[in-house]
């Protein structure tokens, strides 16, 4: 490793430290209000496992509908999970920290003046841009683990009997869609200098999108527009059922890294607000 590589790893770790002790505390309280969540989703199962009532009533409604709420049986392991917690529910959650997490990072320190003061150290744009997206990394990756935790320990007693393997293929998928949302996020936010255009840049494509992917599973016209938003490549079912989508989740890190470095160019090259 040169001197220079050397130099960059340095900068990079020793702010990324930094903002880590500042931010434990609140990952923590997330991380444990994560694993209570899934717990109790979780848990719900176990009253209702094998019930064909739920059947008739998940196909008694309009495929339009079904489609919004993932397309499968609530009665099943698979369908349960794909419906009440990885279609929609545990994204949401995920998607407040990470987007909050991710607009605060730069653009709220610029608005709280602390970021002037903090690039007056020796640490270039670049190295500081790269610490506050590994701190975003780690935040999505340890509260998507919490979601999967609470699941596969509680599997035989709830009856949620889906392989471990499949489990953290379903996580991988979540980590993956929740940080492409919020390297947009960060990504605007940082090029402009604004935590609230970050936040509804990135939230009102989860929300529009959403509608789009869940409604072209029966409107013909909206289903070739499908393809273009991040729920169409967040494929949990499959990973619930298959094991690990590899091409989906492929697409969602590319995009994650291709927004990301948008984001990278539009800091380093504006003027920082005083």
């Amino acid at each position: 490793m040169s001197a220079l590589h050397r130099r960059v790893v340095r900068e990079v770790m020793s702010v990324l430290v930094s903002d880590l002790r500042l931010r434990w505390r609140s990952l923590l309280w997330w991380t444990v209000a994560v694993l209570a969540l899934s717990a109790l989703v979780a848990s719900f199962y176990k009253s209702i496992a094998g019930e064909n009532a739920y059947e008739d009533v998940f196909g008694s409604l309009p495929e339009s509908l079904q489609g919004l709420l993932g397309g499968v049986d609530l009665g099943t392991p698979v369908g349960y999970l794909s419906t009440e917690m990885y279609s929609f529910f545990m994204p949401a959650v995920l998607l407040v920290f990470a987007i909050g997490r991710a607009t605060s990072s730069l653009a709220g320190e610029e608005e709280d003046h602390t970021l002037d003061l903090l690039l007056a150290q020796p640490v270039s744009r670049t190295a500081l841009y790269l610490q506050k997206v590994l701190g975003v990394v780690i935040g999505v990756a340890i509260l998507s683990i919490a979601v999967a935790i609470p699941v596969i320990a509680l599997a035989e007693w709830s009856e949620l009997k889906v392989p471990a393997a499949n489990m953290w293929a379903a996580t991988a998928q979540l980590f993956a869609f929740v940080m492409f949302l919020a390297m947009l996020a960060l990504a605007v936010s940082a090029a402009v200098g604004r935590r609230s255009l970050g936040m509804g840049v990135a939230a009102g494509l989860a929300f529009v999108s959403y509608l789009i992917d869940g409604f072209g599973k029966s409107i013909e016209w909206l289903e070739p527009w499908r393809v273009l938003t991040p729920w169409y490549w967040y494929d949990v079912s499959a990973a619930l059922t298959d094991g690990m989508p590899w091409g989906s989740f492929a697409v969602l890190v590319a995009a994650s890294i291709v927004v990301g470095a948008l984001g990278l160019v539009g800091f380093n090259r504006r003027n920082l607000r005083a």
